[in-house]
């Protein structure tokens, strides 16, 4: 479900910290530092889905363009320690498309702006985790206003102190409630919670819900950066690590004076059948430790950065003290199977996938009925797999599509900041000494120069070339999923999956179910795929 974080974050020239960088490292662009004449290149950096350039209706074109943007912002700032940016980190709902999370963070975005007047620039990363929950916003702002004219004064009242954490606040709850706006109008139950775990676990306390309020009553860890992190896995104890030691260590023990409150009240928080107090603690134990993202099964209830106990534990689920997990549901495998198979024909429709359209619709409608057995179980793993291989596969070339749109949006934003200058300012003025002048022309210049050969690079990567060998590897996993799907439909021992439901249910109690014909259904019409 959806989860509220966010972080603020500031970078400092003490700390040795560059903007341009940061921006670069964001969006994945090469950006030059032209106070140092660094160059920073993370264009063969993944994960980035979009930057989104975002700024004041009086502003400068310039400050549309993060190559000229954040060289300015650099040179904007002549103290030693001076702040050049500023970070707000926001966690974006999985629950939602990409382009209802880019619509997402560009209001977020918006309402930043509107209230203090700096640039943004929002880069949306894709899930650097297994599950592929983890879609988040960067959305890094300068720390001067941005006016007619250019940089402004600072926004002083995001600095600290009293305004700053009012300024917070209002940051805070402004972005939980658009997310909670944007899950609402794409149809989604799931809300998020920005208030503190503490405020979260008091309400729960007062609506009586003693399960939530045990999960909330919480000390949240301490955030460990990559330095750290890479320490941990290495073995080595860093001082981060030890204090969220502490820390799990103090979560134990109020879980454990949270239970006997529960006992000495008589509160049947986790008294369900078959499982006792003692067994809550057992479930406890077994789970410290586990790396697994939580879910909750509870609308509405985080368990953010909670780890080694699932929500199911705090409300009475019977289990047995194993570290076996329990095999997928045959539902789940079929709804994840469904949702590939509409997810590749909606980037590709032309493709054959005429038997498997016919098996996931035949499971579909039968999902909650079948009969889980060790064939159906390969049959449904073999077909994910392979769906899971040919959506890879279709991705791909879409992506480096988008990425041909990308580079096109940025080399016309360049190709418009050199033409304005030159018509503007054809030769030196009085504005600006010859010396500048050139500077000022050679800087546009080599931004469009950039542009046009990251252009270049983004269309030579879906050239016939790569577009034939796109195709045939395309084909191929096509043929190795339909044959798949063919092979279930002919086999003898799932014919079980063609007859009405309630011969289905009937079927658990025979010790021989008799096979019924196959129906076999008119093919979908496909349509042909442009040629890009």
């Amino acid at each position: 479900m959806a989860i509220y974080h966010s972080r603020v974050k500031v970078f400092s020239r003490s700390r040795g910290d560059s903007a341009v960088a940061a921006a670069a490292y964001r969006a994945g662009l090469l950006l030059i530092d032209h106070l140092t004449g660094q160059r920073h290149d993370y264009r063969r950096r993944g994960g980035v889905v979009e930057t989104i350039c975002l700024v004041p209706q009086d502003a400068p074109d310039w400050a549309l363009i993060p190559g000229e943007l954040w060289p300015k912002a650099e040179a904007a700032e002549n103290r030693k320690n001076s702040v050049m940016a500023r970070e707000f980190e926001v966690a974006l709902p999985h629950e939602l498309n990409d382009e209802q999370r880019s619509v997402l963070a560009t209001a977020i975005g918006q309402a930043l702006v509107a209230r203090y007047g700096f640039a943004v620039q929002a880069s949306i990363h894709s899930p650097g985790s297994r599950d592929g929950l983890n879609h988040h916003v960067h959305l890094l702002a300068t720390t001067r206003r941005l006016t007619s004219d250019g940089f402004a004064e600072k926004t002083r009242e995001l600095d600290g102190g009293a305004s700053g954490k009012i300024e917070i606040e209002w940051i805070r709850h402004t972005i939980a409630s658009t997310i909670n706006e944007h899950l609402a109008a794409a149809g989604i139950d799931a809300r998020v919670d920005h208030r503190r775990l503490e405020v979260q676990a008091e309400d729960a306390l007062a609506r009586g819900d003693f399960a939530e309020a045990m999960v909330l009553s919480r000390q949240p860890t301490k955030h460990m950066g990559k330095t750290a992190t890479a320490l941990a896995r290495r073995g080595v104890m860093t001082d981060r690590a030890v204090e969220n030691a502490r820390i799990v260590r103090e979560n134990e023990e109020a879980f454990e004076q949270l239970l006997a409150q529960a006992e000495l009240e008589g509160r049947a928080t986790l008294g369900s059948a078959g499982h006792s107090h003692d067994q809550a603690r057992r479930d406890r134990r077994r789970r410290v430790g586990a790396t697994k993202d939580l879910r909750s099964s509870v609308p509405g209830l985080e368990i953010h950065g909670l780890r080694g106990m699932h929500l199911s534990d705090a409300l009475g689920r019977a289990a047995e003290d194993t570290q076996v997990e329990p095999p997928r549901p045959i539902s789940e495998l079929v709804t994840e199977a469904a949702a590939d198979l509409a997810e590749i024909l909606s980037v590709r429709s032309d493709l054959a996938l005429t038997a498997t359209q016919r098996l996931i619709g035949q499971w579909a409608v039968r999902a909650a009925a079948l009969i889980d057995s060790a064939d159906l179980r390969r049959w449904l793993n073999g077909l994910v797999e392979r769906l899971g291989r040919l959506k890879r596969s279709v991705l791909k070339f879409a992506q480096r599509s988008s990425a041909v749109g990308r580079a096109e949006k940025l080399f016309h934003l360049a190709e418009q900041a050199w033409e304005q200058f030159n018509g503007d300012h054809p030769r030196p003025d009085g504005e600006w000494s010859s010396q500048e002048w050139e500077t000022r022309r050679g800087r546009r210049l080599a931004v469009l120069e950039k542009r046009t050969a990251e252009l270049a690079t983004a269309r030579a990567a879906v050239s016939e070339q790569h577009w034939n060998d796109y195709e045939n590897e395309i084909e191929l996993r096509t043929a190795e999923v339909e044959q798949w799907s063919e092979k279930v439909l002919a086999s003898p021992e799932l014919d079980i999956t063609s007859r009405p439901i309630e011969s289905v249910k009937a079927a658990s109690a025979a010790p021989k179910p008799s096979p019924m014909p196959m129906p076999m259904p008119a093919p979908q019409p496909t349509r042909r795929r442009p040629r890009p």
